[in-house]
């Protein structure tokens, strides 16, 4: 059973939750934006309800975005109510799916530059990030999992190379013998990151015990000696905020 799980993470065919899921497994000139959200006391049910009846079906007819993710704060050292994850075929892909958006909404009678005002009326602030997914260092899909862990990685000034060795021929496997379906994006556009990963996990016993064994294992020896800060946030998809 082990070995068939690992082998359905390969193929992108297993999930950790109930609900149906759609594969969000990276794929070659992925770029994901990334915007984290906090929002006023009270506030964040009424974004998601935005999202979810106004976002949502304009991104659905939106062919130029490749797929949408919205998650929620599970545990985060970080102020986090929602991470909204959109993802395109690189940064001129993202032009296009904007020329688009505004088409969709026009031809519903709707701004999208309204609807995207409702939800920042509702926010105390928010950051934007952009990704460009790198599909040989990853497994799987993790957002496919009942949680979802985004590590971000600063690296060492010029080991950029030696990390992206030390994942594909060290952490990656690691990971599979563990059955953990992974992801890694590059950083375009952050605050001083170099790195995000995307691990799935079924329960936060899980995610403990992935990183109470890193300690001693060489692979994660090898990604902490390159690394100069790491940070973690534990979220989990919101149904009905999800695209393709």
């Amino acid at each position: 059973m082990h070995f068939l799980r690992i082998v359905l993470i390969c193929l992108g065919l297993t999930s950790l939750s109930a609900r149906a899921v759609t594969l969000q497994t990276p794929t070659e000139s992925e770029v994901r934006q990334i915007v984290t959200f906090s929002f006023l006391p009270g506030s964040t049910s009424e974004a998601i309800r935005i999202y979810r009846e106004e976002v949502v079906p304009l991104y659905e007819n939106n062919d130029a975005m490749l797929s949408f993710r919205a998650f929620r704060e599970i545990e985060s050292p970080i102020p986090l109510d929602l991470i909204a994850i959109s993802s395109f075929r690189g940064m001129s892909g993202m032009d296009v799916s904007n020329a688009a958006l505004r088409d969709i909404a026009s031809a519903a009678g709707k701004s999208l530059g309204a609807i995207y005002g409702q939800i920042g009326a509702l926010s105390s602030g928010h950051t934007d990030q952009f990704i460009e997914m790198l599909p040989s260092l990853g497994l799987g899909d993790p957002s496919a999992s009942r949680i979802t862990a985004l590590v971000w990685y600063q690296v060492l000034p010029g080991k950029t190379d030696a990390f992206e060795d030390a994942l594909s021929t060290a952490l990656l496997s690691a990971d599979g013998e563990l059955s953990v379906p992974s992801a890694t994006g590059r950083f375009l556009l952050s605050d001083g990151w170099h790195y995000l990963r995307f691990l799935g996990f079924g329960s936060l016993g899980e995610y403990q015990e992935y990183w109470s064994g890193a300690t001693e294992h060489p692979a994660h020896q090898r990604i902490h000696a390159l690394t100069v800060r790491r940070r973690e946030v534990i979220v989990a998809a919101i149904p009905g905020l999800s695209v393709r």
